[in-house]
């Protein structure tokens, strides 16, 4: 069946790792931030939370938003959101106020945020669910190459040129992203004019959250953004400040883990022509359980941030990457307005990572903590998977 809109493959891509690119980049240089600042590591970690927690609540923006204006208008505002919020980051070093790096990173995540939600409403308008799946397998490379190859390059540009630089590299992102938009189609061909009135979201928001397969397959994708976030959020301080790495050697190390999602990518795809979607979901979810007994194990073993961190997130890496694609078409196959359903789902999936993280921050920062965690997710996505598919 030929799609009702020829969509750029590299545009989606790229689009898709937008918001997880801006979370990562600057992720290496957390510790030299929390020493410029003179914070603890945990308020460090702010600009973390902070992020996601404006990235969860954007979620639920853009639905309105594209169904109002136009899916290329909701692009267009969120990109530019981000380049300013970037430079806006980048400029609270030369004030000296972190206060005004959280604030620009709120705002960063609000702009940036645009990028999953929109991806999946493209998607899930122009193909049917079972090539919607394979579609977004393969755009899941996106996140094993463009996260993996940023924390690479933000480890290298703090290294040489400071923290500060990794803002201004988002920026650049932001601008070549925008200017592949410009050639996306618009989708959206009949306006809501309604889309923005308060009584129609709440109908809107309402119906949506009725629907337990779409909040169970956000979940879902929530747990697996959550394994990301808090490696993300933690193990800067654990391989850098624990295990002895430098900021440069981390960025690096990083781009190992994003090799499970290509692999796991590449399977998906394939399993999708054969294998009913839920099936797939659960060889996703024993696959994660694997991976984070090995991580369990290497840590009580006392092993090198390579074997005790990195090793076991390939695995990780390669369960989640079986799991998004397939659990987001198989929550969207019931949905009529793949708009507000998109929201809903994006929303659930950056609500579990954020209060994850936010749970994290209770916590001290120790090498054991990212295992234990990790385990009580598993067991939880195992919970709702039996209960809903």
């Amino acid at each position: 069946m030929r799609p009702k809109q020829e969509l750029s493959f590299i545009t989606l891509l790229l689009l898709i790792s937008f918001a997880s690119v801006n979370a990562v980049l600057f992720t290496p240089a957390l510790p030299d931030i929390a020493y410029f600042f003179a914070v603890s590591d945990d308020v460090a970690q702010d600009t973390i939370t902070w992020f996601l927690i404006a990235y969860a609540i954007g979620q639920l923006l853009y639905g309105p938003i594209a169904n109002r204006f136009g899916r290329k208008s909701a692009l267009y505002l969120g990109v530019g959101l981000q380049i300013i919020s970037s430079l806006l980051c980048a400029f609270s070093g030369n004030i000296h106020s972190f206060s005004l790096l959280i604030v620009g990173r709120f705002l960063l995540a609000l702009g940036s945020g645009a990028g999953l939600k929109m991806t999946f409403t493209l998607v899930n308008e122009c193909y049917t669910p079972k090539v919607a799946s394979q579609k977004i397998a393969y755009l899941m490379l996106g996140f094993a190459v463009t996260p993996g190859l940023g924390v690479a390059l933000g480890g290298v540009l703090n290294e040489y040129f400071g923290w500060q630089s990794c803002f201004y590299a988002g920026a650049v992102y932001g601008l070549g992203l925008l200017f592949l938009i410009t050639k996306l189609p618009e989708t959206q061909k009949v306006l809501d004019l309604n889309a923005l009135k308060i009584k129609h979201l709440i109908q809107e928001y309402i119906t949506q959250f009725k629907n337990n397969q779409l909040i169970a397959g956000g979940f879902l994708m929530g747990s697996c953004a959550s394994f990301v976030y808090l490696f993300g959020a933690a193990a800067p301080f654990i391989a850098i400040n624990l295990l002895g790495m430098t900021s440069s050697e981390y960025g690096i190390a990083n781009i190992l883990p994003p090799i499970g999602i290509i692999l796991g990518s590449l399977w998906s795809a394939r399993l999708t022509k054969k294998v009913p979607l839920q099936i797939i979901i659960r060889k996703g979810i024993f696959i994660i359980g694997a991976g984070t007994l090995f991580m369990f194990i290497a840590v009580a073993m006392h092993g090198a941030a390579l074997f005790s961190l990195f090793l076991p997130m390939i695995i990780i890496y390669f369960g989640t990457s079986l799991i998004i694609a397939n659990a987001s078409s198989l929550a969207m196959s019931q949905a009529t307005d793949k708009a507000h359903a998109s929201a809903v789902m994006s929303f659930i999936n950056m609500g579990t990572a954020t209060l994850l993280v936010l749970g994290l921050g209770f916590f001290p920062v120790t090498t054991i903590i990212l295992p234990i965690i990790y385990i009580m997710l598993n067991i939880m996505m195992i919970i709702i998977y039996k209960k809903i598919f």
